[in-house]
């Protein structure tokens, strides 16, 4: 057995919108704790990172044996769901060694993301390895493999233009909202929520020169949103009531239910002159879909937005090509960092061994004591790379390299 680098999980690319709002629910710090300890306590786990968010719950791992990988997936369907379904297994992925990292340093360089170059993922990848720090599941390997993920994601950002257009899913929902309406300008928008995508959402309308309005359940949040993008409030429980007042609607909560159904948005609708969009970026989803089915009401949600995304990724191939690149080159360098760390475990095995043997040779005569001290050292080395054949292969490669080198020098 050698320890192997894991990365388990499901993602907008393995599973739709339905299977993933199952495992969206964004628990509180003290439950992320809760979370990360579960599977740092689990058999063969060295070194853990949970990373929950709308479109993606993924483990990185650092596990004792390749094959407790596919194992993670079983325990990440008990953690979220409290069982393990074998009809939604389908949908993770299980990636380990090489291809393992690739999949994590091209995380926060939004290569991996739904919308190619968005730069959202990065702040929620940072703060995924931070948590582990803190909670102290994040070891030397992880440490590292964060370090060159963060570089690759810089490099991508200065040396590409593939996050030059901002083409988050909050731009891409203002996109959609301009296609069927053209001219934004004079446009009434309600955006439902406060958060991070919110407020972006509401910045692009601004620039649009939309006519915004905002509500949250927390009504203070809403006011300091209203000011920063010059917008009108409306107070939560009359927010159902107002859409009848507004061509727009954007919501983004994190609501574990729907705040919109369809009895009432059909009461809301029923004498309504005109079209009215209803764009649904949340995780699980704010709006019943039947919603949708209405007469005059048009709704789209995150999985919607996928198209207008992947004829934006066409116009970006080439930059994220070069993207895709960059995180290969550092893939190899922290491959060759690891090997540095497995090595020096190794070596610093053999200093641990050297210095017990020495003890023990002391009062000897020195012949003797170099004799029996030559064939213990080897014994101990031989059983060191028993019990591992990755460090043998190690030492192997490093006595090679000393060898030629020696003879150069010869």
């Amino acid at each position: 057995m050698e320890p192997t680098l894991a990365a388990v999980g499901l993602n907008h690319s393995t599973a739709p919108l339905e299977v993933r709002e199952l495992f969206s629910c964004q628990p509180s710090e003290e439950g992320k704790l809760e979370e990360l300890s579960y599977l740092a306590g689990l058999p063969g786990v060295k070194e853990v990172v949970l990373l929950s968010t709308c479109n993606r719950v993924e483990v990185y791992a650092l596990l004792e044996d390749e094959k407790l990988a596919p194992l993670l997936v079983d325990e990440l369907l008990k953690l979220k769901l409290g069982r393990v379904d074998e009809g939604l297994k389908r949908h993770f992925f299980v990636k380990t060694g090489r291809e393992a990292v690739e999949h994590v340093v091209a995380i926060p360089a939004g290569l991996a993301s739904m919308v190619v170059g968005e730069t959202q993922i990065a702040a929620q990848f940072k703060e995924a390895f931070e948590l582990a720090r803190r909670h102290g599941t994040l070891g030397k390997v992880l440490d590292r493999l964060y370090q060159f993920a963060l570089r690759a994601a810089k490099r991508v950002r200065t040396e590409t233009e593939v996050s030059k257009t901002p083409l988050s899913v909050s731009y891409i929902a203002v996109l959609l909202v301009r296609k069927v309406f053209g001219e934004l300008e004079g446009v009434r928008v309600l955006v439902v929520g406060a958060g991070e995508t919110a407020e972006l959402t509401a910045r692009y309308l601004k620039e649009e020169r939309a006519e915004i309005f905002v509500t949250n359940r927390t009504f203070a949040r809403a006011v300091e949103l209203a000011e920063r993008v010059g917008g009108g409030v409306v107070e939560w429980n009359r927010f159902k009531e107002f859409l009848k007042e507004v061509d727009v609607a954007i919501f983004s909560t994190s609501a574990g239910s729907y705040l919109l159904k369809k009895e009432e948005a059909e009461r809301t609708f029923r004498k309504r002159e005109g079209p009215v969009v209803l764009v649904d970026l949340s995780v699980p989803r704010n709006v019943e879909p039947s919603v949708g089915d209405l007469e005059g009401v048009f709704l789209f949600n995150v999985d919607d937005l996928k198209e207008i995304a992947r004829k934006n990724l066409q116009r970006r191939l080439k930059e994220a090509q070069k993207g895709l690149l960059i995180v290969k080159e550092e893939t190899e360098k922290f491959l060759r960092e690891l090997e540095r760390i497995k090595l020096a475990e190794v070596l610093k095995g053999v200093k641990e061994k050297v210095d017990r043997l020495w003890e023990l040779g002391r009062g000897e005569d020195p012949e003797r004591a170099a004799e029996l001290f030559k064939n213990r050292l080897l014994a101990a080395i031989f059983d060191l790379i028993k019990e591992n054949p990755e460090a043998g292969r190690l030492l192997d490669r490093r006595l090679q390299k000393l060898l030629k080198e020696l003879k150069e020098r010869v």
